[in-house]
């Protein structure tokens, strides 16, 4: 596989591709990263940043690397549709480097790192890595202990949050893990309780909630300002509000009122009948 055709399959556009192209590592500088990946990857991160135009080194370093552990997959039997798509992440923080800095490149290295080394997969439209817990989790109907193995939810931003997209990807994930885990969690502002103070029933992220259990929420973290709006601003009267969401959310954090990240948990299909 070319880099070309992974930046295509990934849906990578054109202009990326071009400069992704155009911009060359030297073999002996890859190899010495590649290595370092392996062995410091504290050291591995400091070093990218130290690169003149460290961002789309970056996107072109970690490109290179996936069309390389692209054979790790098929040793393993994984599906080329959850490679591309797992992938699909590289082409979503491209964008987003774009539209901050207005150049092609990545930012977010540790996060990006994880699908190189086969801890999170794609799968529909959500991610899954798998974990142990750090911590037990406790609810009013059960107890998780220290240690138990359970898939972290993340959630791309890519698309409308469909509950029924949400549900096949849960579904997906129990077949791909099948009994190595127990239970899904997910520590994210769409998982907040405090979201249902600002909107109704029917919006998707309030049904996306409703197929967890909270069992606690996290302050202070402004993460639903970030994604709701692209950036923090200290001058909250400054956010835009060309949305509902974004509209509601406004009016919420002038308020005073913060929804923090919420923590949620959600049995594997079998431990919940």
């Amino acid at each position: 596989m070319t880099m070309r055709e992974f930046c295509e399959k990934i849906g990578m556009d054109e202009a990326s591709i071009q400069q992704v192209e155009q911009f060359s590592i030297e073999d002996t500088v890859y190899t010495s990263y590649k290595r370092e990946f392996q062995e410091d990857k504290k050291r591995f991160f400091a070093r990218l940043k130290e690169e003149e135009n460290w961002r789309v080194f970056a996107l072109v370093l970690y490109i290179r690397m996936a069309v390389e552990v692209y054979e790790t997959f098929q040793e393993k039997g994984i599906a080329d549709q959850v490679y591309f798509d797992t992938f699909s992440d590289f082409r979503i923080w491209n964008e987003e480097c774009k539209k901050k800095y207005g150049i092609c490149g990545l930012t977010e290295c540790e996060w990006l790192s994880l699908p190189l080394e086969l801890k999170i997969f794609r799968l529909g439209r959500l991610q899954f890595e798998p974990i142990r817990l750090e911590k037990a989790i406790e609810t009013e109907k059960y107890t998780l202990p220290e240690g138990t193995k359970v898939l972290n939810v993340h959630i791309p931003e890519d698309g409308r949050l469909d509950i029924e997209t949400c549900m096949d990807a849960f579904e997906r994930a129990e077949n791909f893990f099948q009994e190595t885990f127990e239970a899904f969690v997910c520590e994210s502002w769409l998982v907040s309780p405090k979201l249902k103070e600002l909107l109704g029933e029917d919006s998707n992220i309030i049904k996306f909630m409703g197929l967890f259990e909270n069992y606690g929420i996290v302050y202070p973290f402004r993460q639903a300002e970030q994604r709701v709006f692209g950036v923090i601003c200290e001058q909250k009267e400054e956010y835009p509000e060309h949305t509902s969401l974004q509209r509601a959310l406004k009016k919420y954090v002038l308020n005073g009122k913060e929804p923090g990240m919420g923590q949620g948990v959600r049995l594997r299909a079998e431990k919940r009948n």
